[in-house]
């Protein structure tokens, strides 16, 4: 070693030696060293490290070492040398990493790193970028599949980027021409179009090409990126192949939704058949070459034919097909929020180059393949607050969408939102001469009458067509289609037996009316409302009747849009009011309500009971339960009397004890337990039907009441068994979401999550206690208040509360309102549980958490009260800071102008309320005597105690004033109602003692306090009397059985 470096230190030495060097005796004995040392590695043979550490060092000098930019020995050895280290690597690529092969790989790179890092001058032979390719391959694929440690890979990427930096200064025939850039160019359009990569291995190959980029980038030839994308870039073909590969479930979404429309079924490929940890090809594809146009446009290189925004194009394609996909596996979350934090979005991309360009692009494609080019347009122009006139740009003349194709159809769809009410209108002009002339094999055909009402109900949809006259014309050109093609309607018929273009033409039908109804009040004649209501229920029908056949998604979409239509015929119905009804025709109203509602409501109560019953896969968002929504939606206008009327099957629950009648328990045990069920909509539906129901309920519990009201102790009556049922299973779910949770710490649902449902369907079970309790007399809430509080069901909801209602429980739409405004808060707006929309979902659990703790607060005040006060020192904080200061103002608002508004008039006392002080003032007239009583609201109403103030007094003694002062207090404060029920309830208290009734002695009242019975057992030393109730806690109290003002035993 020491003679052959003293020998190239000089060029005279060299001289001497060249001869030998240059060799075929060296040049051999090098090779077979190279071989062994290889081998040896690769055989995992155990040999001393400094033995193998020397021959490798000895290797590394030959190659590292030059003269006169020449290599040491005959070039012809060292390349058999890097032959031979090549080999090693791609050996070594095979191996696992028990096979212990890190040894020869790691000397490799040792060898090769010296190598790249001592030819600055040298062109890089063949057999090297060989070696550099198999060194970038080994850093671009995943540890999975070269099984090499961390440390190594970093060794790898150290050589090969060494490499590259010599590859990059030589832009003659090593840039352009150079077979690495070749080779790993196709290699990597392998990768991401054959290879199936997850997330992992699709990240290592963009880490790996992106430290590519940025070495090509050092060149001085500018062109060596374009040219390197375009070698990556695949062609129409290739890009082709790869949309079609993608499973057709994306379009589930935009035909029930009603963007897109088609006339064939093509659900062909289910996601679930492939395997969903790895990306499709388009989405590698289209990301790689994404990452490589960012790094090209940051260094302002200029792309050639297109290919920025053929480029953008397929991107935003991979991005919509994402987007339109129901619960996506969690490959393609990873995916998309590995392109977030890359800096690749959709508003990203659009930003890059010129988007008119890339508009017309699209459009081209659009109007040749539809589908999701169509919708990725409407997103662009949203995106891009793209003007109506720009758009226009893109097509010469509404007439070059006609005649209608499949890509005409969907880019008219797509921009109809987009488009100026004059365009639409003139849209709807011309397809409306078109429904009127085709023979019936026309009518089911794109550029027939199917196409042409897709087109029509496209452009109603935007809300832009208000011609009475023209939608009456389309309505009587579909009651024409009826009388001359009866069998093209569906009416109570198979669908197994029909095609799904004939499935599609009634889909497009029923979206029509659906839109007539909704768009314009309707003054249709007799006729009209026969077809429109007649073809709706027997619609209806044939949904109820293939039920089983939802799995087909078309007839899935036929079923949701029948249901739609009958829902927006229950909307229509329900909103009318008796002004408008002169436009109807006679009887219509009592037609609707005696039949045709009747018949939705009898066809779709047992239809989700059924459905529920069957269904596995709850997921709201799943297609399987697409239909859900507008079922659920239209159940939530059935009216009181159709729900009584029902024809359930009769529910048994072990062990429940009832007042109410069989038929309304049946309606309780078979629609309380959905409140539980895992979707949204069901739940929703659920409580709608049940809160209609809530009124009636207490009425059973009242006539089975003691009519003496002589209980011994104070009684618990529970609210309907079944909700309380549910509330205890609910409890249990809640107590595993939100029970590790300190109180105050706000808890946030993830929306239409399992944890979502658990909590929803908790809260509306509240909301319908508490409608409920609100129903009740003041004799029944004092029996169900007592069961609350034995159960401490309503501390567990309280608790609870404060873990789910938001720090600041403002609106979001407030923010944007002008300060000087009251602030909209979730207490001040009424919360609406809409089943359709989405928007609000965020929302949708502190909404409802802040409306339950309001009712609680109203309805259920002092026990709210009694729980306040007994709480810990932080959560009594808590608790009373969030009421006094989101809650308390608007309570004391709603207490006082309850009482301003009432219509309740007392004989003999007259109630006044002003706002501005929170005050109530009662004055209370008999014969000579004035009693006036002032109460005062606290500020954390209720949590407070209400002030009892004294005015006039006139006629009453002072220790009688004092005693009626006290009670009025107590009534306020420990009763469950409002502050006219507590009047109520004073004066009745009042009036006994007025007719001669004497206090009870035990708590100096005539009416008590809890089940409102008058004092009636007496004393037989003293004769006085007292409440049982009072008596019973007295007994049980003292333990004594004497008699609590003369203390003789009481018998």
């Amino acid at each position: 070693m020491t003679r052959k470096e003293k020998a190239c230190s000089s060029s005279e030495k060299h001289a001497l030696v060249i001869s030998w060097l240059k060799g075929d005796i060296l040049g051999e004995k090098l090779v077979t060293l190279a071989d062994r040392l290889c081998n040896k590695g690769l055989e995992s043979t155990v040999t001393s490290e400094p033995y193998l550490s020397e021959r490798w060092a000895l290797l590394s000098l030959v190659l590292s070492q030059h003269v006169k930019s020449d290599y040491l020995i005959g070039e012809v050895y060292v390349e058999r040398i890097i032959v031979n280290l090549h080999e090693t690597l791609s050996k070594a690529k095979k191996l696992s990493e028990a096979e212990n092969n890190d040894s020869s790989v790691s000397f490799v790179c040792d060898v090769a790193y010296d190598y790249f890092s001592s030819a600055k001058g040298c062109l890089l032979m063949p057999s090297s970028e060989d070696l550099l390719l198999t060194l970038f391959q080994l850093c671009a694929q995943s540890r999975g599949k070269t099984h090499l440690p961390d440390i190594l890979i970093c060794k790898l990427k150290n050589t090969w980027l060494s490499g590259m930096s010599v590859l990059v200064r030589q832009t003659g025939c090593a840039g352009l021409q150079s077979a690495f850039l070749r080779s790993s160019a196709l290699w990597l359009k392998g990768q991401v179009q054959s290879s199936p990569l997850d997330i992992p291995s699709l990240q290592g190959l963009l880490s790996t090409v992106d430290d590519l980029l940025n070495k090509l980038l050092e060149s001085e030839d500018t062109s060596l990126l374009g040219v390197y994308i375009a070698g990556v870039m695949p062609d129409g073909r290739e890009w082709e192949t790869m949309r079609q590969s993608l499973p057709m479930q994306w379009l589930h979404r935009p035909l029930f939704e009603g963007r897109l429309s088609l006339n064939y079924e093509c659900f062909t490929t289910d996601f679930r058949e492939q395997d969903t940890k790895t990306l499709p090809s388009h989405l590698c594809t289209s990301a790689l070459l994404s990452k490589m146009i960012i790094v090209a446009l940051k260094k302002e290189i200029v792309l050639e034919n297109n290919e920025l925004e053929k480029i953008t194009a397929e991107l935003l394609y991979s991005l919509q097909w994402c987007a339109e996909l129901d619960n996506p596996p969690a490959a393609l979350t990873g995916f998309q929020e590995m392109l977030e934090k890359m800096n690749i979005t959709f508003d990203d991309l659009c930003g890059l180059g010129n988007t008119s360009d890339l508009l017309h692009l699209l459009f081209n494609r659009s109007m040749e393949h539809g589908t999701l080019w169509s919708l990725i347009i409407a997103k662009l122009i949203l995106s891009q607050s793209i003007s109506s006139d720009e758009v226009k740009r893109h097509y010469e003349e509404k007439e070059s969408f006609f005649p209608l194709t499949e890509g005409n159809m969907h880019t008219i769809q797509s921009l109809c939102p987009f488009l100026s009410e004059e365009d639409n209108r003139e849209l709807v002009a011309r397809c409306i001469p078109a429904l009127l002339v085709w023979t019936k094999e026309d009518l089911y055909t794109v550029n027939g009458g199917f196409g042409h009402l897709a087109v029509l109900n496209s452009c109603l949809q935007t809300g832009s067509i208000d011609d009475a006259e023209v939608l009456h014309g389309i309505l009587r050109i579909l009651i024409c289609w009826k009388v001359d093609y009866e069998d093209l309607f569906l009416l109570s018929c198979n669908l197994s037996e029909v095609g799904p273009e004939v499935l599609t033409v009634n889909i497009e039908i029923m979206r029509f009316l659906s839109l007539f109804v909704k768009c314009c009040y309707p003054p249709l004649s007799e006729n009209e409302w026969d077809f429109v209501l007649c073809c709706m229920l027997a619609w209806l029908e044939t949904t109820i009747e293939n039920h089983e056949l939802c799995h087909v998604p078309l007839v899935q979409l036929f079923a949701c849009v029948s249901c739609d239509l009958a829902c927006e015929l229950s909307a229509f119905f329900e909103s009318t009011i008796p002004e408008s009804e002169g436009y109807l025709p006679e009887n219509l109203i009592i037609e609707w309500k005696e039949f045709f509602s009747q018949g939705i409501h009898s066809l779709l109560l047992p239809l989700l009971v059924t459905v529920t019953e069957q269904s596995n896969d709850t997921s709201e968002t799943s297609y399987q339960n697409a239909m859900l929504k507008p079922m659920c939606e239209t159940l939530t206008h059935i009216t009181k009397d159709h729900l009584l009327s029902h024809k359930l099957p009769a529910v048994s629950l072990a062990g429940q004890k009832t007042n109410l009648p069989e038929h309304l328990q049946t309606l309780l045990d078979t629609l309380a337990p959905l409140l539980l069920f895992r979707a949204r909509p069901v739940q929703i539906a659920a409580y709608h039907m049940l809160y209609k129901l809530m009124p009636e309920l207490p009425q059973y519990d009242q006539d089975n009441l003691k009519s003496d009201g002589d209980e011994e102790e104070e009684p618990a009556l529970s609210p309907p068994g079944v909700l309380m049922s549910l509330l205890s299973t609910q409890e249990d779910l809640l107590d595993s979401v939100l029970g590790s949770v300190p109180v105050g710490q706000i808890v946030t649902i993830k929306p239409l999550s399992e944890d979502f449902c658990h909590v929803l369907g908790y809260l509306l079970t509240w909301k319908l206690i508490l409608t409920f309790f609100k129903a009740s007399s003041s004799q029944l809430r004092a029996l169900y208040s007592m069961y609350l509080r034995k159960t401490k069901s309503l501390n567990k909801l309280l608790y609870h509360l404060f873990r789910l209602m938001p720090e600041n429980p403002t609106c979001a739409e407030a923010a944007s309102e002008l300060p000087s405004k009251e602030p909209k808060t979730f207490f001040t707006e009424e919360l609406q549980l809409s089943i359709r929309e989405m928007t609000t979902l965020p929302y949708h659990i502190p909404h409802l958490a802040c409306s339950v703790y309001h009712m609680t607060l109203k309805d259920l005040p002092a026990m709210v009260r009694l729980w306040w006060n007994s709480s810990e020192k932080r959560v009594f904080n808590i608790v009373d800071r969030f009421t006094s200061k989101y809650v308390s103002s608007v309570l004391s608002l709603q207490e006082i102008s309850a009482v301003q508004t009432s219509t309740q008039l007392f004989n003999g006392m007259t109630v006044k309320a002003r706002a501005a002080t929170r005050e109530v003032m009662a004055t209370y007239t008999i014969e000579d005597i004035v009693i006036e009583l002032i109460i005062q609201l606290p500020p954390n109403y209720p949590l407070g105690s209400i002030a009892v103030g004294s005015g006039r007094r006139v006629g009453v003694a002072v220790q009688q004033w004092r005693n009626w002062m006290l009670q009025l207090s107590t009534y306020l404060t420990h009763q469950n109602g409002s502050i006219m029920e507590g009047l109520a309830l004073w004066k009745n208290n009042v009036d006994k003692r007025f007719e001669g009734v004497e206090d009870c002695m035990i708590c100096f009242s005539v009416i008590h306090g809890f089940n409102y019975s008058l004092p009636k057992k007496a004393c037989r030393t003293c004769k006085k009397k007292f409440h049982s109730a009072c008596l019973y806690k007295w007994f049980t109290s003292s333990n004594k059985s004497t008699c609590p003002l003369c203390r003789e035993t009481f018998l």
